[in-house]
């Protein structure tokens, strides 16, 4: 279970590693792919591919969600880490996270996600930033 929320920074080659944190829930192989509101996804193999299966049960007649699927697959990278654990951010993915040099990681349960630290902060989701009005929200979900 991943949680917690971690900054750093690109470096000038443009690599990032995950945070030790986080990265210890990692074991092997894991994907990084474009998320939901601008963010970049980080998923251990085993989520990322519990997520292929339903999207593989996609009907083909399904056209907006064949295209959303696509999107998602087509957005897919396996990071190659060097031996400090750092990797380069593709370009595709920088530019669809907004992303410069500074670097948000939140642990969001099986999934990591990464956001550029000004996208970030505009959208109000630092820790501080109206917690009790959004704690709310998860009331439907007896949580």
């Amino acid at each position: 279970m991943f949680f917690g929320e971690y900054r750093l920074q690109l470096d000038d080659k443009n690599r990032m590693r995950i945070p030790n944190k986080l990265r210890e829930f990692i074991v092997g192989e894991y994907y990084l792919l474009h998320g939901t509101n601008g963010c970049l996804f980080v998923m251990p193999a085993e989520e990322f591919q519990r997520i292929a299966e339903k999207i593989d049960s996609i009907p083909i007649s399904n056209l907006k969600a064949q295209d959303a699927a696509r999107k998602i697959m087509a957005s897919v990278v396996i990071p190659d880490e060097d031996s400090q654990g750092r990797f380069i951010l593709p370009k595709k993915a920088r530019d669809f996270a907004e992303i410069e040099k500074k670097i948000v990681f939140i642990g969001v349960n099986k999934r990591i996600e990464i956001w550029s630290e000004e996208r970030y902060i505009e959208k109000g989701l630092d820790i501080s930033a109206n917690f009790d009005s959004e704690f709310v929200a998860l009331n439907e979900y007896q949580i």
